[in-house]
């Protein structure tokens, strides 16, 4: 027996009013399963949908099952009876649209709304989407694939690219997906299979004779030089600048490099090995106060505060020393410098790098010495904010926990949508 209640919900579910319903059924069908019949209350004010006519008649009912998602009613078939008609001047049979699921479907729209409500969090794979909703993961996907529909977005004034490590795929070119971003409004404008120059070039060939890329006034990166080539290439009105962040993460790399190959010619039990492992970051969080109130050390016997522990730690290698006081030159170098002055003191510090001569420091040296323009441009301002990549470092951490949740995707589109849908919140469609 359904109570008012349980009708309220399923009428809710079927997207039709209560009143709609006039009769429910609960039965069991020849295999054991649940079923409800419902049958739906004729209209007697319907007129023809093909020549507005109301001669109208009854003629009987069709019967369609339909899929709903609700805890109640898990494991329930739902058949209706739709009232059908024909009009006596066009002689033609029709029915009310009740608008209960896409044409040709069992799965009811509140269904589908459901399951594309639910795909907006990064977090939700479509396995537990289908639980959640009591419909298999090859019905989520495909109601994914049939209701996302996502064109890529206009290219911005301000544009960034960076790529998130996505391996499995379908596509055999590439373990990244290269990813464009909108500087301003952190919205993602397109999501690539692969970040090699073959297929960038190929991406935006498409462009040309549509002036859209003459637009773009920044275009702002990590150090990879295939994002230069092309950039350069196509959006030739762009500034090309470098992300701060990669820079000053390929510093912090370097400088951890040093740190480990002095660390390793200690012992273990040693008061350096000590220092090395256990207060490596006070070489680089410079978020702490490093006057703090001293406390007992058992391991050094001794009370101490972090400048003491940071000094004892700096004291134990003369091109450690260096090499952090380069580091904390160049940390706030990129935090107070600016478009103009910044010129002047990067040259200096190139210079100053490069007679140090540390081994672990050469990469980042000729980096920075290759870039030294690019990096100059990242302290210019777009709408009063100074050019980055922030936006992107935030995201490809939100888009790396849906590839790892999900195991990765193997349909090249799919995942595109997967992850821009994720993202942008936008792009379902109810056909």
């Amino acid at each position: 027996m359904i109570d008012k209640n349980m009708e309220h919900i399923l009428a809710v579910h079927l997207n039709i009013h209560s009143s709609d319903i006039q009769s429910l059924e609960s039965a069991v069908d020849k295999n054991g399963h649940p079923c409800i019949y419902v049958t739906l209350t004729r209209n007697p004010k319907i007129t023809c949908p093909h020549d507005s006519s109301h001669h109208v008649q009854s003629n009987g009912y069709y019967t369609r099952r339909i899929v709903i998602s609700d805890r109640l009613f898990e494991d329930t078939t739902v058949y209706l009876k739709v009232p059908r008609y024909y009009c006596k001047d066009c002689h033609t049979s029709f029915s009310e649209d009740f608008h209960l699921a896409p044409a040709g479907k069992t799965i009811s729209y509140e269904t589908v709304m459901k399951v594309m409500d639910l795909l907006k969090s990064p977090h939700m794979t479509f396995k537990e989407a289908a639980e959640l909703t009591g419909i298999s993961v090859s019905s989520v996907v495909r109601i994914f694939d049939e209701h996302c529909h996502i064109p890529r977005r206009t290219f911005p004034e301000a544009v960034c690219v960076d790529e998130v490590y996505s391996p499995g795929s379908d596509f055999k070119d590439s373990d990244y997906v290269c990813i464009f971003y909108d500087f301003y409004d952190h919205k993602l404008i397109d999501v690539l299979p692969s970040r090699t120059k073959n297929y960038l070039h190929s991406y935006f060939q498409s462009f040309q004779g549509t002036g859209e890329l003459n637009t773009v006034r920044f275009l702002i990166m990590d150090m990879h030089k295939t994002y230069k080539v092309i950039g350069r290439f196509y959006m030739k009105k762009a500034v090309i600048c470098v992300d701060s962040f990669h820079v000053i993460k390929q510093l912090n790399d370097s400088l951890s490099k040093l740190r480990i190959r002095i660390m390793k010619r200690y012992n273990t039990d040693s008061k350096e090995y000590y220092l090395l492992k256990h207060w490596k970051f006070l070489l680089f969080d410079r978020s702490i106060n490093l006057d703090n109130k001293a406390k007992f050390n058992k391991k050094l016997d001794r009370y101490i505060n972090y400048r003491q522990l940071l000094d004892m730690t700096l004291s134990i290698d003369p091109q450690l020393d260096m090499a952090w006081h380069l580091k904390e030159r160049f940390t706030v170098f990129n935090a107070t410098a600016t478009y103009e002055t910044a010129p002047k003191l990067l040259e200096d510090l190139i210079h100053d790098f490069v007679l140090a001569n540390i081994p672990e420091f050469s990469k980042f040296t000729g980096a920075i010495s290759n870039w030294r323009k690019e990096i100059v441009n990242s302290f210019l301002m777009y709408k009063g904010r100074r050019v980055n990549n922030g936006v992107a470092e935030s995201l490809n951490a939100t888009i790396s926990t849906l590839l790892f949740n999900t195991r990765g995707i193997r349909n090249v589109e799919r995942r595109r949508k997967r992850i821009m849908y994720a993202i942008n919140k936008t792009g379902f469609m109810i056909k």
